[in-house]
């Protein structure tokens, strides 16, 4: 079996959040030295693999970064070349963390996710080749805002339900916000071609590192939010588009992100919540729930 790369292996599967030239402030075990990196959101970690989620062989495509502290904490195994380590992980939120041993420099990172251009049949990311498959990720800051769904060689009429009609719905909490979809050919009635109700997690503490969080524009105006549907086999888009929320939707949003941003980061709070609501809702339950939904037409009008 040949040994890992760490280096290259954490510019795969850490692509875009990377900060170079962030050492650790003091000398680490050889074992964990060559598998430490700095991420522009969550600061000096550890890239490893899960042990409760790994079979007999861990690969790259196991690893999370972890906070330095928590590994030293926690204590890791080797396992071909990777760090393995006990600790407690959900599928929507990742792993789950005492936020106390996070440690940011001092220093805010300068640089954020690298642009890419966005095009139909181009990688989402030329530096990442393959997503989980059926993930779905909003992504929302200052900058800008994008939906992405990611499918293993998505099917032509699952092309076409994600450039007909759009339905989207919101619910917030302190500690987590709920993003609600579904979408529909509205030429095919077979409902087994449509994207059926799914919903996503975002947390204003644990947002992809596109930017500062948070929803694009002034309050009461609207703004334009990407949909990229994304081969996760091979991290090409199959599609994309563009819509614009109506404005009350997008007041709704800015008010849940206020909201995360005023309350303080407890991931074990948030994890504990979302459990319960998972154990009581599946996703058409928790649309009852939206406090804000709205509807973008094949035409890309918003109602």
């Amino acid at each position: 079996m040949t040994a890992p790369k760490p280096r290259e292996i954490i510019a795969r599967t850490m692509a875009g959040k990377v900060v170079p030239d962030r050492p650790y402030p003091t000398s680490l075990p050889d074992e964990l030295a060559p598998w430490h990196c700095y991420l522009s959101d969550c600061g000096h970690s550890i890239a490893v693999a899960v042990a409760k989620r790994i079979g007999p062989h861990p690969t790259e495509d196991d690893l999370v970064p972890a906070p330095v502290k928590t590994v030293l904490r926690v204590g890791w195994t080797m396992i071909d070349g990777y760090v393995v380590c006990d600790l407690p992980y959900h599928d929507e939120l990742g792993l789950l963390v005492d936020e106390h041993d996070e440690e940011l420099d001092s220093e805010p990172p300068t640089a954020h996710a690298p642009l890419f251009v966005r095009a139909v049949g181009r990688p989402y990311n030329p530096q990442v080749t393959q997503w989980p498959d059926g993930r779905a990720e909003l992504v929302m800051a200052l900058q800008g805002a994008e939906f992405l769904l990611f499918f293993g060689d998505p099917k032509p009429h699952e092309i076409k339900a994600f450039r007909g009609n759009a339905e989207f719905g919101l619910l917030p909490s302190d500690r987590w916000l709920m993003w609600l979809y579904r979408f529909t050919d509205p030429h095919d009635s077979n409902p087994k071609h449509g994207i059926s109700w799914s919903d996503s997690v975002w947390q204003y503490h644990r947002a992809t590192p596109a930017g500062t969080p948070g929803v694009p524009g002034q309050r009461g105006t609207t703004f334009l939010l990407n949909l990229i549907l994304i081969d996760s086999n091979s991290g090409i888009i199959k599609a994309m588009r563009q819509v614009s929320p109506p404005t009350a939707f997008c007041d709704a949003l800015r008010d849940a992100v206020q909201r995360q941003k005023a309350v303080p980061d407890n991931q074990q709070q948030a994890f504990a919540e979302i459990q319960t609501l998972y154990a009581q809702y599946d996703s058409l339950d928790l649309l009852t729930l939206a406090q804000a939904r709205f509807e973008a037409l094949r035409d890309d009008t918003a109602r």
